[in-house]
């Protein structure tokens, strides 16, 4: 299993991970094809190759991600067709 599918394996568990990391989700959201841009401040835009664009703020000071953030990012791959639609995410 390649460290982008054990990503996004742990991304998808039920329950969702407390402890998905910031840098985690920037290694995995490129390794699926998006482009990270900074619009200043900790405001995120990840914009996958086919166009599509989603923003997500960076948590600080610790760099855990939120509930509502793992959501966001599961929905984004869903709708480039990394992860499938049923309920953990997995292909």
């Amino acid at each position: 299993m390649s460290k982008k599918d054990k990503r996004i394996s742990r991304l998808c568990a039920m329950p969702p991970p407390k402890d998905f990391s910031w840098i985690e989700l920037v290694a995995l959201m490129k390794g699926a094809g998006f482009r990270e841009y900074c619009e200043g401040g900790s405001h995120y835009t990840f914009e996958h190759t086919n166009g599509f664009s989603f923003g997500m703020s960076k948590t600080h000071p610790s760099g855990i991600l939120k509930r509502y953030q793992i959501d966001s990012a599961k929905e984004a791959l869903r709708t480039v067709g990394i992860i499938g639609e049923d309920k953990n995410g997995s292909a």
